[in-house]
């Protein structure tokens, strides 16, 4: 009779299967997410008109898509800095910071799908908090990928530039998901893109705070 008077169980053992499943679905999600960010930029009115009809939930979309995207900006930051200016000291606090960052970066997405649903009335638009963060998530994602440009630092300029695209996929995005009339859109998306400005200099506050 085997000894077990210790009550801890045996930890899992590794499983190829195990392994390539992870392997395989994680390429799956890059490929959703490159195959969006490229649908949005060669056609953004089809792909946000495929957007409003997927039936999805508010923690898929923040699980599922944007923890994965809100990871790049830090993580490439991170390593950049690194590779121009190796530190074990700097390392440390930036690991830290990445990870604050990062989660930081998850809530702020939410908080700007929570601000576009609130204001939505007030440029005659459907108020739909799904159809909100939808919008915040995606609009997002040709910035997220951008900061790949991170690893080396003179390119800073990308991620800025970027943020000039997702003015435009909001201001898109707005009459399909948010039922905005076309001659609101403009300011709304003005409205928003404020709104995605303070968060994003929050976000870059607190990520400092932390180190």
């Amino acid at each position: 009779m085997p000894a077990d008077n210790d009550g801890h169980s045996a930890p899992p053992r590794f499983s190829i299967d195990d392994a390539r499943a992870r392997a395989k679905q994680a390429l799956q999600k890059s490929e959703f997410i490159l195959s969006r960010a490229y649908g949005l930029l060669r056609d953004p009115k089809a792909e946000w008109e495929q957007i409003r009809a997927e039936e999805t939930t508010i923690p898929n979309i923040l699980i599922g898509y944007v923890a994965p995207l809100a990871a790049l900006p830090p993580l490439c930051d991170l390593i950049g800095k690194l590779l121009f200016q190796p530190s074990v000291a700097a390392l440390g606090s930036g690991l830290i910071g990445a990870v604050i960052a990062w989660l930081v970066g998850i809530a702020m997405v939410f908080l700007l799908g929570i601000i576009i649903s609130a204001v939505a009335e007030n440029f005659d638009s459907q108020r739909d908090e799904l159809a909100a963060q939808k919008l915040a998530a995606y609009a997002l994602t040709p910035f997220f990928l951008s900061t790949i440009a991170l690893l080396w630092p003179p390119l800073l300029w990308v991620p800025i530039l970027a943020l000039g695209l997702m003015v435009y996929l909001i201001y898109r995005g707005l009459p399909p998901l948010m039922q905005t009339p076309p001659e609101r859109a403009m300011a709304y998306a003005a409205t928003i893109t404020i709104a995605a400005l303070v968060t994003f200099f929050v976000q870059m506050a607190v990520a400092a705070c932390a180190t």
